[in-house]
């Protein structure tokens, strides 16, 4: 995808397009952008319909992180799901459990997913962005339940969070691909259940989009941290630009590798407090989650217990007056009794 942008031309890439991230992470490749070929009729223009005179090309080396320590967010979209700018946090678990249920995950990995920012759009579409976390270390990687030998072949130890989008994104890809012949939302729904009547994974539509990457710790500290072998050099380049003249005056501003070393330092320490802000983050918005469960969990024990000694009582109250009634048909029966005894001593005399 190139951006262009006031005098900024950019290039960026999408994996959520179907590129195999596993594939080209820690490649270089080469980005050229103009008029490429004779008979290319693409070029990068002026506000006044000026073309370049050379194309922009650079070269570029995604960064070789490890995927498996790695986190994927994107935005997650449920169609055709009846909600309210009200009522649209309390579908926060059955939006999850719907996720859960895509990716055939275990129930002891629930918190690798994290849902925030969920909105309502047109009273029938949830979007929420999700992060999908890295499996924990004390054996969460036996995530995902293989069902079949392509499945078997990938094996536990490759389902980290970028596995687990590129499932979502084929699963709706797939799913979209049969039903967008069809305007009508219901007619969409119906779709949907049919063609996977066999199948307890899906029953609703939904679509994934913008997927970012998102580092480990150490990942983006080595990123971010300059390299031992690169220090001479940058500090070449700073005394480059820091040199300014002034009048007759030239003044030269050195920095010298201690000086430049404690600066690396602060920086470092810098983005290290960046990162676990990112984390602590993560963290409260699973601990917010869990929070707002137990308490629906709490109001339905609360909902139950009421339902239950309202029944209590109604038993009560029906014992009550069964007991008045057999008291009546009790004193109704002597009372018959005297009289027929009492009839019969008349008639005898």
């Amino acid at each position: 995808q190139v951006v262009c942008e006031g005098r900024k031309v950019g290039f960026q890439i999408d994996p959520t397009v179907g590129i195999d991230v596993e594939q080209v992470i820690g490649k270089t490749f080469t980005v050229e952008i103009g008029k490429v070929g004779v008979d290319s009729l693409s070029n990068i223009f002026d506000a006044n319909g000026n073309s370049i005179e050379n194309n922009v090309k650079f070269s570029k080396t995604l960064a070789n992180i490890n995927l498996d320590e790695a986190s994927s967010l994107f935005k997650f979209t449920l169609e055709d799901i009846e909600c309210s700018d009200d009522t649209v946090g309390a579908l926060a678990d059955e939006v999850k459990d719907k996720i859960m249920k895509l990716l055939e995950l275990d129930t002891s990995d629930t918190s690798r997913i994290v849902l925030s920012s969920m909105i309502c759009e047109n009273g029938d579409t949830v979007i929420t962005t999700t992060t999908l976390l890295p499996p924990s270390t004390d054996g969460g990687g036996r995530s995902l339940r293989t069902t079949s030998s392509s499945s078997a072949a990938v094996g536990t130890e490759r389902l980290h969070s970028i596995n687990l989008f590129t499932k979502l994104r084929d699963l709706s890809q797939e799913q979209h691909q049969g039903g967008s012949r069809l305007s009508n939302p219901k007619e969409r729904k119906m779709f949907a259940d049919k063609d996977n009547k066999s199948d307890s994974k899906v029953g609703f539509l939904f679509n994934v989009k913008d997927l970012k990457i998102i580092a480990s710790a150490s990942d983006t500290k080595t990123m971010l941290t300059t390299a031992s072998n690169l220090l001479d050099q940058e500090e070449e380049l700073y005394k480059l630009v820091s040199s300014s003249k002034s009048g007759r005056h030239s003044m030269e501003v050195i920095m010298k590798k201690t000086d430049r070393r404690a600066i690396l330092d602060e920086i470092e320490m810098h983005e290290d407090a960046m990162i676990e802000e990112f984390h602590t983050h993560l963290q409260l918005e699973m601990k917010m989650q869990d929070e707002a469960g137990h308490q629906r969990e709490e109001a339905g024990r609360q909902h139950d217990e009421e339902m239950m000694r309202e029944m209590k009582m109604h038993e009560e109250e029906m014992l009550r007056e069964m007991k008045l009634l057999h008291v009546e048909l009790l004193v109704v029966t002597l009372a018959c009794i005297g009289i027929s005894i009492g009839a019969l001593l008349y008639l005898k005399k």
